[in-house]
């Protein structure tokens, strides 16, 4: 493996900031036509998607409840279509994340919208594609060509349901114009900054990854929000490197997860101020005790109730909880990148590992354009 190659994982990494800001800019007046027409006129959100697009939708669910007061759910795309469909009706707006367009399953959830009289839009980075021509509308987000697995195409697509959240609670006048006005300009401005200052930690990141290269397994907890980010940080661990990688929530790290902690293990904790971080200092101390390796990412501003523990802590931009997954997970981004290459890896598509897309199960409705020439 060429070290000294830049492969296309790390430049788009690197291009998150200018194209969420971009996808922020020019989507917008979509985005609130979608907020202005459903608002009124459905008691819940389903979004669905597999893989990343799954995972965005547990980060969206928040500013869903929490600023727009409708209740939201993000449901693993086969799941939708093979199980969970029997409730959706007139009433449920179904958003259909797909990057390609192509996600079998997730065109599958579209049909069985459609057949409940639900309706539905696509959120995707590639258009026209097969779930395109399924849907009611879609909404495109400028993430760019990908040759990688998704970093930029989740951060700008996230994005976009958060924007879709607030002007929502703007509708339904859920939440104070003080309070919108407020985490727009975070979302629209602040974010895109935020996530370049992240960007800086990559030397740092690197020397990180260099000490652990040898464990046998990386595990993030995170809880509300950070859920999502401790999930997306796990699957880029096994898509770059292959290295195997869980995540959870902190209960369920005490309750389950924990017990098979080993010696010299990394574990990776995403904190924020409040219950939750009280609530991830008082765990340390188990991950510690049982001489697991503790690495916690979380604002500047709780960076000082860590100094006393034995930890690397790397500091994000204070910023809001609920956009904690677009923040918190650029460092983690880093390290996943970092991990791949010094383990003589390809961090864009698998080495020493039966094509995904020869297999029986099919997972898309054609190949993923540029694949074979990672």
């Amino acid at each position: 493996m060429n070290m000294k190659r830049e492969y296309h994982f790390i430049k788009e990494i690197r291009e998150q900031p200018e194209r969420l800001r971009e996808t922020l800019l020019e989507l917008d007046p979509q985005i609130k036509k979608i907020a202005e027409k459903y608002h009124d006129k459905v008691d819940r959100i389903i979004m669905t998607g597999c893989g990343d697009p799954y995972l965005l939708g547990l980060g969206a669910v928040y500013a869903f409840e929490n600023w727009a007061k409708i209740p939201a759910a993000s449901i693993e795309a086969a799941e939708l279509s093979m199980y969970r469909n029997d409730l959706i009706n007139e009433k449920s707006l179904v958003i259909l994340i797909s990057s390609s367009g192509k996600t079998i399953k997730v065109i599958d959830s579209a049909a069985a919208a459609k057949k409940a009289n639900a309706p539905n839009f696509a959120l995707v980075n590639l258009a026209p594609s097969s779930l395109t021509e399924q849907v009611d509308e879609y909404l495109q987000t400028k993430a760019g060509w990908s040759d990688s697995f998704p970093t930029k195409q989740t951060t700008t697509a996230l994005a976009v349901l958060l924007a879709l959240a607030l002007h929502w609670a703007a509708f339904s006048g859920m939440l104070s114009k003080e309070k919108i006005d407020l985490f727009r300009d975070e979302l629209y401005n602040g974010v895109p900054e935020m996530m370049g200052k992240c960007l800086e930690l990559e030397e740092e990141i690197r020397k990180l990854s260099e000490e652990h290269l040898d464990a046998p397994i990386y595990t993030f907890i995170g809880s509300g929000p950070n859920l999502c980010t401790a999930l997306l940080s796990a699957a880029k661990m096994k898509e770059t490197s292959q290295s195997r990688s869980e995540a959870c929530n902190l209960e369920e790290y005490a309750h389950l997860y924990g017990l098979s902690l080993k010696p010299n293990d990394p574990v990776f904790l995403l904190t924020y101020p409040g219950s939750i971080g009280k609530a991830g200092y008082d765990l340390s101390k188990r991950i510690l005790v049982n001489e697991g390796r503790l690495i916690v990412v979380g604002p500047e501003s709780e960076y000082h109730n860590w100094q006393n523990v034995k930890c690397r802590y790397f500091s994000v931009p204070d910023h809001t909880e609920i956009f904690a997954p677009l923040i918190s997970w650029i460092p983690l981004q880093l390290f996943a990148y970092f991990t791949s290459i010094n383990k003589g890896r390809n961090p864009d598509k698998p080495i020493d590992h039966k094509d995904i897309l020869e297999e029986s199960y099919d997972i898309y409705t054609s190949p993923l354009e540029g694949w074979d020439e990672r």
